[in-house]
């Protein structure tokens, strides 16, 4: 049994070199092609499709919007992201969104029936390039990760509540007792009450010693 496709794509020659590559192989049926909102909800609404090749830069919708429809309403479907744009902000929309494979258009080849089976089979198909950036984006949360675990156990160890680190953060910002108060909403008699435990607790005697003691052990980013 062939694969359904569907296509979702604005630009004619791009779409027609998609419709060939469908039409020319045995393992693959085209559904249908939407060029804008209106033809690409339709096919969805069809819910007759196995793959839906779904482009970003479509005029009057975000292509991620349509992908978060597909993953709605077909629930059996899988999208797969044709797009120029390889940066990380719609490469992670478009997995958050439901997106199962992402490939570049400069990337596009003779393999691109080979990348819809694979998808179809379960695999999640990417360009290099993409998986480039997912692999830089898991590192960074990672070392995120790890920077606020730090921060928390040496806040734990000295015995900083939430509130007074909040504080602090202000404090180094070069907010006013009056500032802190208002943007905690709290009274300036609180926020003094936070200052003294803090300076206990960093044993430290002014607020520019508070803050700087804060930094060098990492509570507060330099």
């Amino acid at each position: 049994m062939s694969i359904a496709v569907s296509i979702i794509e604005d630009d004619r020659s791009v779409r027609q070199h998609l419709i060939e590559a469908i039409n020319s192989s045995p393992l693959c049926t085209l559904v249908g092609t939407a060029g804008n909102k209106a033809e690409a909800m339709t096919l969805i609404a069809s819910n007759k499709t196995d793959v839906y090749l779904v482009d970003l830069g479509l005029p009057d919708i975000d292509g991620v919007d349509l992908i978060a429809s597909i993953k709605k309403s077909c629930e059996s479907a899988q999208s797969l992201v044709l797009s120029a744009f390889g940066d990380a902000k719609h490469i992670s929309r478009s997995i958050r969104a439901g997106a199962m494979g992402y490939l570049l258009k400069e990337e596009q080849n003779t393999t691109l029936v080979d990348k819809i089976v694979s998808l179809h089979n379960g695999l999640a198909p990417i360009s290099p390039l993409v998986a480039k950036i997912l692999i830089q984006q898991i590192n960074s949360t990672k070392a995120v990760q790890h920077y606020d675990s730090t921060k928390t156990e040496v806040a734990a160890h000295i015995g900083l509540r939430a509130r007074e680190i909040e504080v602090l953060k202000y404090l180094s910002a070069g907010l006013s007792i009056l500032h802190i108060a208002d943007k905690l909403f709290i009274s300036t008699h609180t926020v003094n009450q936070h200052l003294r435990s803090i300076y206990r607790k960093l044993d430290v005697r002014s607020r520019s010693m508070a803050v700087h003691v804060a930094r060098k052990n990492g509570i507060l980013e330099e």
